[in-house]
C-alpha cells in the first residue's frame, strides 16, 4: 500500500514539474493560454459589471442595507433629544386632583412623544402616523401606547370623558416607559 502511495506521490511530482518548467511550454500553447486568461478576466469584468448595474437600478441595496442601517440609528440612543415639557410638571398635573389638570398631563405627554418622535426622525403628521411606523420591535410597549393616544384623543374630543387619577397616572406610566425606552430620560 505504501509502495502505491508513493508511486502515485512521484507521478505528481512529475507531471507538477513538467506543467512548472517554461521550457517544456510550447510557445503555441502559451499564447492560447495567455488568449483564455485575458478572455476570462473580460467575461469576469463584464459579468461585475452588469452585477454592479442591476444592484444598482433595483431596490435590494436599499431595502437590506440602508433600512436596517435607518432602523439602527433611529434605535440607538440619542443624546440630543429633549422633551420641551417639564416631565415634573406633566407629574405633578397627572397627580392633581383637578380632573381637567389629569387631562391636560395626559395632553401633554402626548405632545411631547410627538415631539420626541419628530426628532428621532419618524414621519408623519401626528401621532397616530408615526405610531402606525412603529413596530414592537422598535417600541416594545406600542399596544399600550396606542391605547394611551385613543385615550388622550378621546379626552380632547369629548369634554364630558372622565379621567380619574388612577387612569391619569397609567397613561403617564405608558408615556415614561416609552421614554425611558428611547433613553430621553
Amino acid at each position: 500500500m505504501e509502495e502505491m502511495i508513493t508511486e502515485i506521490t512521484e507521478h505528481i511530482e512529475e507531471f507538477l514539474i513538467h506543467i512548472a518548467n517554461p521550457e517544456l511550454i510550447s510557445p503555441d500553447f502559451f499564447i492560447v493560454w495567455q488568449s483564455l486568461r485575458v478572455m476570462f478576466i473580460v467575461v469576469t469584468l463584464f459579468f461585475v459589471g452588469i452585477l454592479l448595474y442591476l444592484l444598482m437600478k433595483s431596490d435590494y441595496l436599499t431595502y437590506r442595507f440602508k433600512e436596517d442601517f435607518v432602523e439602527r440609528k433611529k434605535t440607538k440612543p440619542f443624546l440630543n433629544v429633549k422633551i420641551k415639557k417639564d416631565w415634573g410638571e406633566i407629574m405633578s398635573h397627572a397627580n392633581h386632583e383637578n380632573e381637567s389638570e389629569r387631562k391636560l398631563a395626559v395632553i401633554e405627554a402626548d405632545d411631547a412623544l410627538n415631539d420626541a418622535l419628530s426628532q428621532l426622525g419618524y414621519e408623519g403628521e401626528d401621532l397616530l402616523e408615526k405610531l402606525k411606523g412603529l413596530t414592537e420591535e422598535i417600541v416594545p410597549n406600542i399596544k399600550d401606547l396606542q391605547e394611551a393616544h385613543k385615550e388622550r384623543r378621546d379626552i380632547v374630543y369629548d369634554p364630558n370623558k372622565g379621567l380619574s387619577k388612577e387612569e391619569a397616572k397609567e397613561l403617564i406610566a405608558v408615556y415614561e416607559e416609552t421614554f425611558r425606552y428611547f433613553q430621553i430620560f
